[in-house]
C-alpha cells in the first residue's frame, strides 16, 4: 500500500496517553478543509506493523476533526528502535492498536506527565539496561566468553568439548598465533555478559584468486534467543568481511529445526551443496 493510501485507522500507535493540553494547541490551528500547514506524521515499518513514530496528538485531533487521512511520511531517522519496540508492545496489552483507540485516553498534563512521561523513563532505562551490544573478541575477553560457555552447558547439554585448562590454554594460545590471523570473532553482551558469539575465517584460494569467509559457528544462550543478537552478530561479521572485500560467507548449517530456521530467514543467501567433515 502507498503511504498516501493509508488512513489513519490503518497506523499503529507507540505512546498510549494524549495530553489535554497539547490537543488543544494542535485543535487551535487545525484547519480539516486545509491541511498544507499540517506537518506530516511519521510512519515506520517495524515488524510488520505500520507505527507512529510521532504525531499522536496531531492524529487525534485530526480524527476529532471528522478526518480519516492526513499527510503521512516515512520515518528515516536512526532511532531507538528497541524503545519503540517497547511502546508498541505496551501500547498492544492496552488494546490500542489504532489512534482511534486512543479517543478515550486524553488525559490532564499533570497526568500525562505522571503516567506517560515518567513510564518512558523507566522503560527507556530498562531498554539500556537490556540493549545487546556486539564487540570484537580479543584476548582481555576471554573470561566473559567462559562464562557464556559455562552458562550454555548449563542451558543445554549438547555441546562437545570440555572448558578445562587445556582449552582455555588452546583459545588464549590462539590470539598469539599467525595462523589465526585470518579468524574472525565477535561477542554479543547484554548486561555486560555475554549471551551470544559468532566465528569464521577467511579462505584464500588459488582455485580463482578469491576470499571467500567460512562460518564456523554462531551460538546464542537459549533464554536470550529470538531477541535479535544472532541477526546483530552476523550483520557485525558481514560488515567485517565487505572491509576485507569478501564477497561470500559460507557456511555448514546445524540439523536441528530452530537452527534451521535461522539460517532459511538469513537475507540475501541460498542453501546449495552438501557439508561434509573430512577427519585428518
Amino acid at each position: 500500500m502507498e503511504i498516501n493510501e493509508l488512513k489513519l485507522k490503518d497506523l499503529q500507535p507507540s505512546q498510549f496517553y494524549i495530553s489535554e493540553k497539547k490537543l488543544k494547541d494542535v485543535e487551535g490551528w487545525l484547519n480539516p478543509t486545509d491541511l498544507s500547514c499540517f506537518e506530516p506524521i511519521p510512519v515506520k515499518l517495524l515488524d510488520g506493523r505500520l507505527v507512529m513514530t510521532d504525531g499522536h496528538t496531531r492524529a487525534v485531533a485530526a480524527l476529532r476533526a471528522g478526518l480519516e487521512m492526513v499527510p503521512l511520511v516515512w520515518d528515516e531517522d536512526e532511532l531507538s528502535w528497541d524503545m519503540y519496540r517497547a511502546c508498541v508492545s505496551a501500547c498492544r496489552e492496552q488494546a490500542i492498536e489504532s489512534p482511534i483507540d486512543l479517543l478515550p485516553r486524553i488525559i490532564s498534563e499533570e497526568q500525562y506527565r505522571e503516567q506517560w512521561d515518567k513510564w518512558c523513563d523507566r522503560m527507556q532505562a530498562e531498554v539500556e539496561r537490556n540493549r545487546i551490544v556486539v564487540k570484537p573478541y580479543t584476548e582481555e575477553a576471554i573470561p566473559d566468553v567462559l562464562s557464556f560457555e559455562k552458562a550454555l552447558r548449563e542451558e543445554e547439554d549438547v555441546w562437545g568439548w570440555e572448558i578445562n585448562a587445556e582449552y582455555i590454554k588452546s583459545v588464549t594460545a590462539s590470539f598469539h598465533d599467525i595462523r589465526f590471523s585470518n579468524a574472525l570473532s565477535f561477542l554479543a553482551y547484554q548486561n555486560e555478559r555475554v549471551i551470544g558469539r559468532i566465528d569464521a575465517v577467511l579462505i584464500p584460494s588459488h582455485f580463482d584468486g578469491s576470499i571467500k569467509a567460512y562460518l564456523d559457528w554462531v551460538c546464542v544462550l537459549k533464554r536470550c534467543r529470538h531477541k535479535g543478537a544472532a541477526q546483530m552478530l552476523l550483520s557485525a561479521l558481514r560488515d567485517a568481511l565487505k572491509t576485507q572485500h569478501v564477497d561470500t560467507l559460507i557456511a555448514l548449517t546445524a540439523g536441528d529445526d530452530e537452527a534451521q530456521r535461522f539460517y532459511k530467514a538469513v537475507p540475501n543467501s541460498i542453501m546449495r551443496d552438501t557439508g561434509i567433515w573430512i577427519d585428518i
